[in-house]
């Protein structure tokens, strides 16, 4: 039996309308410059990005709390003051952009990679992060107050005056290769607990692990001048010869 012309009309109607939605939500799409409010569209139509591509653009301030980030690249953009928080962010990288003040507090992160940002500032306090990768970047002031960082690399970060207070870090490596070791001066790792962290020839001077719990972790040739282990607990871990908790 031959379909009716209204019930073809019908069926092409339909095609012609399920076309533009697959278009819209599915396809990765490239915002560089001057693209700005065309990204922000992007971010509200869909909650996020998936497997866009984001270069050159301004969007500090942005509210994107909440939403969903997946296998996104973001390169020489300002997020500087955004509102990340709670944000979920997976197979991502970052490169050269500026996340200063962000608030990413209570993200999840995973497999996230940040080459040459500026963390300084971050409030990435109860962030939980799971095979990440900083490199190059700077984290100085930077808040990670109750995190949870699993598998994850800090290279070549500063990382002064950093909290780490109340958070679990586990198999967690800090160095620079640069400097001999990790830029830790005065970091904060108060009642936090590290389970088999390296932070073999890292820059301790006046760092507090007051009250944490350590695991496993590696010392070895760090500088611990002024360094606080005031009711700390160590087990099996390794330290400069001469010194101890």
């Amino acid at each position: 039996m031959v379909p009716s012309a209204r019930k073809v009309d019908q069926t092409a109607a339909g095609r012609r309308l399920a076309a533009p939605r697959h278009v819209r939500y599915r396809r990765a799409v490239e915002f560089t410059a001057h693209q700005d409010q065309m990204a922000l569209q992007r971010l509200r139509d869909q909650g996020g990005f998936n497997g866009d591509r984001i270069a050159d653009c301004g969007l500090a301030t942005v509210y994107a709390s909440g939403s969903d980030w997946l296998k996104v690249t973001v390169e020489k953009t300002d997020l500087s003051q955004s509102n990340l928080a709670g944000t979920r962010i997976r197979e991502a990288t970052f490169a050269h952009t500026s996340l200063r003040k962000a608030r990413l507090r209570g993200a999840r992160m995973e497999r996230v990679e940040l080459y040459f940002c500026d963390l300084n500032e971050v409030d990435a306090s109860e962030v939980s992060a799971r095979r990440a990768k900083v490199h190059g970047s700077e984290a100085m002031n930077a808040v990670f107050t109750g995190a949870q960082l699993a598998v994850t690399r800090f290279e070549d970060t500063k990382l002064y005056r950093a909290r780490f207070d109340q958070a679990l870090l586990v198999r967690v490596v800090f160095l620079d290769s640069r400097l001999g070791g990790a830029s830790l001066e005065k970091a904060d790792f108060s009642g936090a607990r590290l389970v088999d962290v390296s932070l073999r020839a890292a820059n301790l001077q006046g760092a507090s692990f007051a009250g944490a719990t350590l695991v496993g972790v590696d010392f070895t040739d760090a500088s611990l001048d002024g360094a606080d282990f005031r009711g700390a607990v160590a087990i099996g871990c390794r330290f400069p010869a001469g010194s101890s908790p």
